[in-house]
C-alpha cells in the first residue's frame, strides 16, 4: 500500500516524463499502475483489512475491480484471504458480471460483441430449422396460434398492407369453400 502510496504522491509532484523515467528504472508503467489503483482503493487500503489480504499485487489489482459491497461480503465471510488466488477473484468478477444493478433494479449487462454473434448465429439455426421443418413456410400452421401470426404480420407490416392481406387471405378462404372438392 505504502508503495502505491508514494508512486501517486510522485505522479502529481514531478512532471510527465520524469515519473515515468523515475518509474521505468525500478519496473514497468503497468506495475506502477496496478501499485496505485490498489494504494487508492477504499476498501483494499483500509489498514483494518491487512491480514486478511492476499499479499500479490496482481490479485489484489483484481479484487479492485469488484463492487466494493462485495469486497466487504468476502473479507467479511472470509472468502478474502492471505490464501485468496487470482483465479478465486476472476471467477466472483465473472459471477458479477451477470449481475448488475442500476437504480435499485438488476438489469442484464450488455453483451460483447462474440456473444451477440453467437445469439445471432443460435437463433439463425432456429429460424432456419423451423422454416425447413414448416415446408419453407414463415409460420407452422399445425403448432403456431392464430395470435402468433397476427402479432407477427402486424408487427411487420403496415396497416394497410396487413388489411390487404387480411382482406385477401378471406378472399382465398370464400374461394377454397366455395369450389368443390376433388
Amino acid at each position: 500500500m505504502e508503495r502505491g502510496r508514494l508512486l501517486s504522491e510522485a505522479k502529481e509532484e514531478l512532471e510527465r516524463g520524469s515519473f515515468e523515467a523515475m518509474v521505468k528504472r525500478h519496473f514497468n508503467l503497468g506495475t506502477a499502475r496496478m501499485y496505485r489503483l490498489v494504494a487508492a482503493h477504499p476498501v483494499i487500503s483500509n489498514r483494518c483489512h491487512g491480514n486478511a489480504l492476499p499479499p500479490s499485487l496482481r490479485t489484489l489489482f483484481e479484487l479492485t475491480k469488484l463492487p466494493a459491497e462485495v469486497l466487504q461480503a468476502k473479507l467479511k465471510d472470509g472468502s478474502i484471504s492471505p490464501r485468496t488466488e487470482r483465479r478465486h477473484v476472476t471467477q466472483w468478477g465473472a459471477e458479477q458480471r451477470g449481475q448488475v444493478e442500476v437504480d435499485g433494479k438488476l438489469v442484464e449487462p450488455k453483451l460483447s460483441l462474440s456473444e451477440q454473434l453467437k445469439a445471432a448465429n443460435a437463433k439463425i439455426a432456429t429460424l432456419e430449422a423451423k422454416l425447413k421443418s414448416a415446408g419453407g413456410s414463415l409460420f407452422d400452421f399445425k403448432l403456431d396460434t392464430a395470435e402468433h401470426i397476427g402479432k407477427t404480420l402486424a408487427d411487420h407490416m403496415t396497416e394497410g398492407r396487413f388489411d390487404a392481406a387480411v382482406k385477401a387471405a378471406k378472399a382465398r378462404y370464400r374461394a377454397k369453400r366455395q369450389s368443390p372438392a376433388g
